[in-house]
C-alpha cells in the first residue's frame, strides 16, 4: 500500500525536529519570547534555568 501524501509530511516534519535546543544569550535579549515560540511550533518541552530557578512548560499537540 502507497503512503499518503500526509503520513510522508508528518514523517518527514518528525524527522526535521531537533531531539534538543540550546538557546543562550545575555540578560533582556528574548530568549524567553524565542523559546517558547520554539516550544510551540516543534511541539516540545522547555527548561529555563539560571542560577536562581529552574521552570518546565510542555506544549502539546491539541486537535484542531
Amino acid at each position: 500500500m502507497a503512503a499518503s501524501a500526509g503520513s510522508v509530511k508528518c514523517a518527514f516534519r518528525r524527522a526535521m525536529v531537533p531531539s534538543l535546543v540550546v538557546i543562550l544569550g545575555a540578560t533582556g535579549t528574548g530568549k524567553s519570547k524565542l523559546a517558547i515560540e520554539l516550544g510551540k511550533r516543534l511541539r516540545g518541552e522547555i527548561i529555563s534555568a539560571d542560577s536562581m530557578q529552574v521552570r518546565l512548560l510542555s506544549f502539546y499537540v491539541l486537535h484542531t
